[in-house]
């Protein structure tokens, strides 16, 4: 599964010159993953891509927590919502402010 840390070893690798196979050899990621990577790589969208990583991360623990039964902080909420803000481009938050206002979500 591809995570922030195996997303940096990954560039790591392929600033080295390794290969698809390589690299998930050494990081345990999918062929695809690895080619994902590399696409993000070659745009220089590499920083859009670890914070997309680390928002699934915040969003895997808080959906694991909520399924225990453990109960929701309140201020886990405003958590989640500044790491989506963080996140995303502003167009995209800009398009969940109209979502939100006009009712629909």
């Amino acid at each position: 599964m591809l995570t922030a840390t195996s997303l940096e070893k990954a560039l790591s690798l392929l600033d080295e010159g390794y290969t698809f196979g390589s690299i998930t050899e050494q990081t345990g990621i999918t062929t695809e993953d690895a080619e994902a990577v590399h696409v993000a790589w070659f745009r220089g969208t590499t920083e859009q891509l670890i914070r997309e990583l680390r928002l699934a991360d915040v969003l895997e623990i808080a959906s694991t927590r909520l399924r225990s039964g453990t109960g929701w902080q309140e201020s886990a909420t405003i958590d989640v919502l500044n790491e989506v803000l963080y996140a995303y481009p502003q167009h995209v938050k800009k398009a969940l402010a109209l979502a939100l206002l006009s009712g629909k979500l």
